[in-house]
């Protein structure tokens, strides 16, 4: 199903299609989901589990010895670059995922994705007195949700190359700004 959502739109796709291209008959995938939008959240976590791991590895790779609080930034980095190329995270995460599931449910499906991994770099930065924070939690979704937008105004520029030169800066500096001196 992951191919057919790079390829197009969730609202596009019919279930017809989905059985044909996954090779299993509507009993056996109602037998493990209770209808095409289940099926849509399983891929998308799938996918997301991936994307994490990618970005992780790639966040390690910008800074091996760094601390808590450049981990984050690293990690932000490696999501906005990961954010300027096709695929899934382009198509899947940021561009279907809320449509599909709507807020609550991207919400509900991301708390032990995205948001726990947020969750966890400001918590460890907080606790490494790197980061000022009153509360790690509001300030979990608040960076998270300027990252998504980050993502966002990348992976839908024309030339996300000059659209990741001016974000990456802005939010770099954001988080900047919580840093503790």
């Amino acid at each position: 199903m992951r191919e057919l959502l790079i390829e197009r739109d969730f609202d596009g796709l019919s279930t017809e299609e989905i059985l044909q291209r996954a090779g299993v008959s509507r009993g056996a995938m109602y037998h493990h989901f209770p209808g095409k939008v289940d099926l849509f959240r399983a891929a998308w976590q799938e996918s997301e589990r991936e994307n994490i791991t990618r970005i992780a590895s790639a966040a390690a790779e910008l800074d091996p010895q760094a601390g808590p609080f450049d981990q984050l930034i690293a990690g932000c980095r490696a999501y906005l670059r990961e954010a300027g190329v096709p695929g899934e995270l382009q198509r899947i995460g940021l561009r279907q995922s809320r449509s599909v599931l709507g807020w609550e449910g991207w919400r509900d499906g991301a708390a032990d994705l995205g948001i726990a991994v947020m969750r966890g770099g400001i918590q460890a930065a907080v606790d490494a007195h790197e980061l000022r924070s009153a509360d790690v939690e509001t300030t979990t979704h608040l960076l998270l949700s300027a990252l998504i937008e980050a993502a966002l105004l990348i992976s839908t520029d024309p030339r996300p190359e000059t659209a990741l030169s001016k974000v990456e800066p802005e939010l770099v500096r954001l988080l900047e700004s919580l840093h503790t001196d």
